[in-house]
């Protein structure tokens, strides 16, 4: 049994075989257990998991692994002498004893662990702890350490530094991810390459502060919003899942109006991805969640309130532009055009001859987390690097507007005329009679404004009697 010898061996029943509660307690907490709160400012209205520590690994535990720890114990007591039946006669009957009230009494373990720094980024491997800096990339033993692990956290695999060299010639996630970015304009490619990279950085880096508050959103470089299945966007983030908690959710369905929205989001989870979101999505529904904390409504369960410190940082893969233009808006978006290398007929597995993850070796995988910590890397030396856009520009225009609207004001409007806006929606209208009573001029006129940011023209409106005027102008150069 962990903790205990044959020097000192506790007994926690009398000499009739019956338990004894507090000496039961006392054998518990000595083999590690205790409560734990996830949210140590809300102990009087939050509720706690129950762990177990071993050394400086934690483990969430339930109320079975307590009873087969204490029914383990006795019979391993009384493996050489003596009957356990009268003590195990009694732990039958005293099942209450692990009832949620009684566990209550178990003590509040206060534990500090291992957690990410503004500069350093931690990862948990069977050989050890990886330390990332923006520098170098070494591996400690967990005995260095004097705060604590989750044991869900550490990777069953042995981490071996590799040379960057190595990792472009011979990973294949590193092929991939060069995929994601391909672009015409070489130049362009390795610029987008490194951005790319840095937000999978920035998204497993688990620091978080006031100023880690952009949602990492993936989109096709397509413009006209049609599915490209297989375009790699939910495979990059499923890929980041492999080292940290990833949370998904339906972006289809997401609806912040429901009382369960986020129930799949777990105390752990570090990456919360709202997956494929339609056009329509409502980007400022989590404003809340990515800069004040998270609330977590679950069924038949305590709602849970994570803190925006420990709460996960957010990702989102769609057709479309994700719209909203504000400051707000901006501020909180990273967003990256993903290139068109693959599709439905076209998958990682046809390149590669292999599925990813499923069929790789122990040296792939390994090629695949020293990609990872490369990637962390670049986000610590240079934060989000921002890639200049492809077609990001006329896809949030596109939903802004429509695509049919867009092709005809490319032709039909130039600079410094003025247009009467009632004769241009007529225009419109009649090269496009699907929009006759269904497009309202004032919609209309959103339409030529949003164009004009669009093409970067300053607008002048202006208004005789009941004639509306609009008027299209070059930027000076200042």
């Amino acid at each position: 049994m962990e903790n205990t010898s044959n020097e000192e061996r506790m007994v926690y029943w009398d000499g009739a075989g019956h338990i004894i509660p507090h000496l039961l307690y006392r054998f518990l907490v000595f083999c590690g257990f205790g409560k734990y709160f996830h949210d140590n400012k809300r102990l009087k209205n939050s509720e706690n998991i129950l762990i177990k520590r071993s050394r400086n690994i934690i483990s969430e535990v339930n109320i079975g692994y307590l009873l087969e720890t204490v029914n383990k114990y006795i019979q391993d007591y009384f493996a050489e002498e003596g009957d356990p039946g009268p003590v195990l006669d009694s732990l039958h009957k005293s099942t209450s004893l692990f009832g949620d009230k009684n566990l209550k009494l178990l003590p509040i373990l206060n534990l500090e662990f291992i957690s990410d720094t503004k500069d350093t980024c931690y990862f948990f491997f069977r050989n050890g702890v990886v330390k990332v800096t923006d520098q170098s990339v070494s591996v400690h033993n967990y005995d260095e350490f004097d705060r604590y692990v989750w044991e869900n956290n550490i990777i069953n695999i042995d981490f071996v530094p590799v040379s960057t060299d190595d990792l472009g010639t011979k990973c294949n996630f590193h092929s991939f991810l060069y995929d994601l970015t391909i672009v015409r304009d070489v130049t362009n490619s390795a610029a987008r390459l490194k951005s790319l990279k840095s937000a999978v950085g920035y998204l497993l880096h688990r620091y978080k502060d006031g100023n880690t508050n952009q949602a990492v959103i993936l989109m096709d470089i397509y413009v006209n919003g049609m599915p490209n299945g297989g375009s790699g966007k939910s495979l990059l983030i499923n890929s980041i899942g492999k080292i940290r908690n990833l949370a998904t959710i339906d972006g289809k369905k997401y609806d912040q109006a429901e009382w369960f929205a986020l129930s799949s989001v777990g105390l752990d989870s570090e990456i919360l991805l709202f997956d494929d979101v339609k056009k329509e999505f409502d980007f400022e529904q989590i404003f809340t969640l990515m800069s004040g904390g998270m609330y977590i409504r679950r069924k038949y369960k305590d709602h849970v309130h994570i803190p925006h410190e420990k709460s996960p940082k957010v990702a989102i893969t769609t057709n479309y532009a994700v719209n909203g233009d504000s400051s707000s808006h901006k501020r909180r978006k990273f967003e990256f055009e993903v290139s068109t290398t693959y599709c439905a007929d076209y998958s990682p597995r046809e390149k590669f001859g292999k599925n990813f993850f499923d069929d790789w070796s122990e040296l792939e995988w390994n090629y695949f987390y020293n990609t990872m910590m490369g990637c962390v890397q670049i986000y610590l030396n240079e934060g989000l690097v921002q890639a200049k856009p492809i077609n990001l520009n006329l896809t949030k225009m596109i939903n802004r507007t429509n695509e049919e609207f867009v092709e005809w004001a490319e032709i039909k409007i130039t600079t410094e005329i003025q247009y009467d806006k009632k004769k241009l929606y007529d225009n419109f209208v009649k090269a496009y009679p699907e929009y006759s009573g269904k497009l309202k001029q004032r919609d209309f006129t959103f339409w030529l404004r949003a164009f004009g940011d669009y093409k970067k023209f300053n607008l002048s409106e202006s208004h005789s009697g009941d004639f509306r005027y609009i008027t299209f102008n070059e930027k000076q150069e200042s």
